[in-house]
C-alpha cells in the first residue's frame, strides 16, 4: 500500500546556507534511502525547488515545494513556520524573503562584531568568503573551529574534537551563544508570526509550525494560548512528529493538532553535517498518509 510508504516533510539543502547537499543530491539521499517524498524547505528560500522537482523525476521521489520562515510572536522570538505548495516564482513571496535576506545579513555583522568582543579571532570578510550564502550563526561556528585562529580558545574546548559539545558543535555553539539569553545575542527583527501565516494563506499555501517544542511546552497554558492564537490567524498543521521531540512531546502535540482539527506533519529537520546524526527520513511516524492529507487539504484550497 502507498500509504505506508515513508516521507519527510521537513529537509533542508545547501541553498540554506547551514543545509550541506544540493537539492539533486538530497533528492538522490531521499531515494536511496526508499523515501517516497520529501518537501524540500530551505530557510527563508525556495531557490532549491526547481532543482529538487527535476531530481524527483529522476530518482523516483515525489517533491513537495516547501519554505521555513523565521517569525516571532509576542515574546517568542524564534517560530518556524513551514510553508507547503507555494509558488517558488511568485513576486510577493520573493519580495517578502529578500526583505528578511538583507536583515540577516545585518544581524551577521554585530555578531561577527560580538565575537570580536568577545576575544574571538574572526572578520566579516573570512565569514563570507566561507559562507555559500547568508553566514547564519552555524556558519559562523564552523568558521570559529575551523580557521585555527581560536583553537587556544578556552570557550571552544568543549566543540573542540574530545569535548562534550562536540558531537554536533557548530550546531551546539549556534544554540550555546546566539541564541536568546546567551552572550552572543544579536536580535533580528524577524515578521510576525500571524503576518507569515497570512502571507502563506493568501498565496495558496498550507502554513505549518515546524518543531513546536523548540518554542512550546504542550502542557503549558502560556503556550497553549499562544498557539491558539496562531490557529485563529490560519495556522493549518503542526509538526508534532520532529528529531526535536521526544517520545512524549510527539504524542502530546498530535493530540493537540486532533484537538483543534490540525493537520500532522512529520519532518527531521535533515541538513547533513550540521546536524550529522540526523539522517533524511529519520523521524518517527513518517507515512505517506500524513503527506496524502497536506495534499488534500491544499487541493480544497486551490
Amino acid at each position: 500500500m502507498k500509504y505506508l510508504k515513508r516521507i519527510d516533510l521537513h529537509t533542508h539543502s545547501a541553498y540554506s546556507s547551514d543545509g550541506e547537499f544540493k537539492p539533486a543530491s538530497l533528492v538522490r539521499l531521499a531515494g536511496d534511502a526508499g523515501l517516497a517524498a520529501i518537501a524540500l524547505t530551505d530557510h527563508n528560500t525556495m531557490e532549491g525547488i526547481p532543482e529538487a522537482i527535476e531530481a524527483g523525476k529522476k530518482y523516483g521521489v515525489e517533491i513537495v515545494p516547501g519554505v521555513e520562515i523565521d517569525s516571532q510572536y509576542g515574546d517568542y522570538s524564534s517560530i518556524h513556520l513551514l510553508g507547503y505548495y507555494l509558488d517558488p516564482t511568485a513576486k510577493k513571496l520573493l519580495d517578502f524573503l529578500q526583505g528578511m535576506r538583507d536583515r540577516y545579513y545585518q544581524q551577521a555583522k554585530k555578531r561577527v562584531r560580538r565575537l570580536q568582543e568577545l576575544g574571538f579571532e574572526i572578520t566579516y570578510e573570512e565569514v563570507l568568503e566561507f559562507a555559500p550564502d547568508i553566514p547564519v550563526g552555524v556558519i559562523l561556528a564552523e568558521v570559529l573551529l575551523t580557521n585555527g585562529k581560536n583553537n587556544y580558545h578556552p570557550a571552544l574546548r568543549p566543540y573542540l574534537p574530545g569535548g562534550e559539545r562536540s558531537g554536533q558543535p557548530y550546531f551546539n555553539f549556534y544554540l550555546d551563544f546566539f541564541t536568546r539569553g546567551k552572550i552572543a545575542y544579536i536580535p533580528c527583527e524577524y515578521p510576525r508570526s500571524d503576518e507569515v501565516i497570512d502571507l502563506i494563506t493568501t498565496l495558496g499555501g498550507i502554513p505549518v509550525l515546524a518543531h513546536p517544542g523548540s518554542a512550546f511546552a504542550a502542557g503549558n497554558s502560556k503556550d497553549i494560548r499562544a498557539i491558539k492564537e496562531l490557529i485563529g490567524a490560519g495556522l493549518a498543521g503542526i509538526e508534532a512528529y520532529s528529531t526535536y521531540h521526544g517520545p512524549e512531546e510527539m504524542e502530546e502535540f498530535a493530540q493537540l493538532a486532533q484537538k483543534y482539527n490540525l493537520l500532522v506533519t512529520a519532518g527531521s529537520d535533515f541538513h547533513g553535517k550540521l546536524k550529522p546524526k540526523i539522517a533524511v527520513g529519520d523521524v518517527p511516524n513518517n507515512n505517506y498518509q500524513l503527506l496524502r492529507k497536506l495534499k488534500e487539504t491544499a487541493g480544497s484550497r486551490s
